[in-house]
């Protein structure tokens, strides 16, 4: 029997075209009552996505998208907003989302007990000169500001695609010396010069991303992954960081 895939798009359309059927259905049979009390059907619409969202094990960012969607538009239509927010609000989103979407790879930040962790774990790598550090999709910042800051002889890196979180991350990184921000797509950036990279992404891009990795880094260096391991490699060492989700990285030694 064939197994059929479904794309990240696909899923969402198919939850959401579940929801909605199951509501209608609801509608008809007058569960929600009568006159129908739309705000009840909107809220069940969303739930109902991001529970079948989960059920085709769509990442976490997919399924607080589902519960905001429909009563989104909902508070939308009902506020009677002018038709220019709606064109300012998909900019907005384009700016925030548009390369996590394209990519398949979601907006995550480090805290600080992880950058603590990986400022440890990764102390043996150091050689004194040309000490190199990068940060692939670094978001708003997180870990490329807190691992300059903790790091001062390394020179560090981050690159992210997406506009809002890179500005938000050159605002946020006035001052420190040791870091540089780049916009821009992590896929055209060659790796040989770094002796640590750093990834937190999601389970899609990871085997394309070690072969990047394979290819490019050179010996004695390490690559870093929070939380998703990359599919038949063992990883050289893995490190739980205390902290309320219990944070595993995944060291790679090259």
């Amino acid at each position: 029997m064939t197994k059929i895939q479904l794309g990240v798009l696909s899923k969402a359309v198919l939850a959401q075209a579940s929801a909605l059927l199951v509501v209608l259905a609801a509608l008809r049979l007058g569960i929600f009552g009568w006159p129908a009390l739309l705000w009840a059907a909107v809220v069940a619409q969303a739930i109902i996505a991001a529970l079948v969202a989960r059920l085709l094990r769509c990442d976490r960012w997919w399924i607080l998208i589902h519960l905001v969607f429909t009563p989104g538009i909902a508070a939308a239509l009902a506020l009677q907003l002018p038709s220019y927010w709606y064109l300012i609000g998909f900019i907005v989103l384009a700016l925030l989302f548009g390369p996590a979407v394209r990519h398949r790879v979601p907006l995550f930040l480090s805290n600080h007990a992880t950058q603590m962790v990986l400022s440890e774990k990764v102390s043996s790598y150091w050689t004194g000169s040309d000490d190199r550090f990068i940060d692939l999709g670094s978001g708003t910042g997180s870990m490329a500001i807190g691992f300059s800051r903790m790091n001062p002889h390394v020179s560090c890196t981050g690159i992210e695609e997406a506009w809002l979180p890179y500005g938000w991350s050159r605002w946020r990184a006035l001052g420190n010396s040791n870091l540089e921000l780049r916009q821009g797509d992590f896929w055209e950036c060659d790796l040989a010069s770094y002796r640590v990279v750093y990834a937190f992404l999601s389970t899609e891009p990871m085997g394309r991303l070690w072969q990047k990795v394979a290819q490019e880094m050179r010996p004695g260096s390490v690559f870093v992954s929070n939380s998703f391991q990359v599919p038949d490699v063992e990883p050289t060492s893995i490190a739980v960081v205390n902290d309320s989700r219990q944070t595993h990285l995944y060291f790679y030694a090259i």
